[in-house]
């Protein structure tokens, strides 16, 4: 089955990337270790929009090995290459999270694209910004996902939007960003996922659980 947006302008990673950082400060609107769970996430995403990876029985596999000149999502097929067998989606998003750094991977995509600018914090202050260089163009896929959960019914919505509205939610998001009935219509849509997406969805959240029980601990 092929999944796809026929409205997106940005692909579903750097849509999440600019829904989390605010356009004018460059800030994530929330904890970045969260945020980068979905990113995470919505990178593999891609790739099984795109045919690229699957997933079954909880794990990654590689069906198009072939690159496409694409920085960011050659990059992570060719990890999931060089990695022998088959390994759980969730580790993925943790090994994506914390070894690839996946933010300043989509950060710099969207910054070669002139949609944001790298800030390099000062001295002991070492934090990246990414104020957008049009903070209008920067906020159209939050304006844009408002739009579709309030016009739309969810059974209505496709694939990816429904995606990334359950991202955004399950990433904190939704009560950060968006007002409460936006954010309530976010947590509906998940249970209209297909099952690779509502799997990897899982996988996602499975990872946010796991990093919430070690800073308690």
């Amino acid at each position: 089955m092929t999944y796809h947006s026929a409205h997106s302008v940005y692909r579903l990673a750097d849509a999440l990337f600019l829904i989390g950082h605010d356009e004018f400060s460059g800030k994530p609107h929330g904890a970045l270790d969260r945020l980068n769970c979905a990113l995470a996430g919505a990178a593999l995403a891609e790739l099984i929009f795109e045919r690229r990876v699957t997933i079954d029985n909880g794990g990654v596999i590689a069906v198009d090995r072939r690159l496409w000149q694409e920085p960011l999502t050659d990059l992570l097929v060719t990890e999931i290459i060089g990695r022998e067998g088959v390994h759980p989606t969730r580790l993925w998003i943790r090994y994506l999270r914390d070894h690839l750094n996946i933010q300043e991977r989509v950060g710099t995509r969207l910054a070669t694209a002139g949609v944001v600018r790298r800030e390099q914090g000062r001295a002991l202050r070492r934090s990246v910004r990414w104020p957008a260089v049009d903070p209008n163009q920067a906020a159209s896929p939050r304006v844009r996902l408002t739009a579709l959960l309030m016009r739309q019914q969810r059974t209505e919505l496709d694939a990816e939007t429904l995606l990334l509205a359950a991202l955004t939610g399950a990433v904190g998001l939704g009560s950060n960003v968006f007002d409460e009935q936006v954010s309530a219509r976010m947590r509906d849509c998940r249970r209209f996922l297909p099952p690779p997406l509502d799997g990897l969805h899982g996988a996602v959240v499975a990872a946010l659980d796991a990093a919430t029980v070690a800073v308690r601990r």
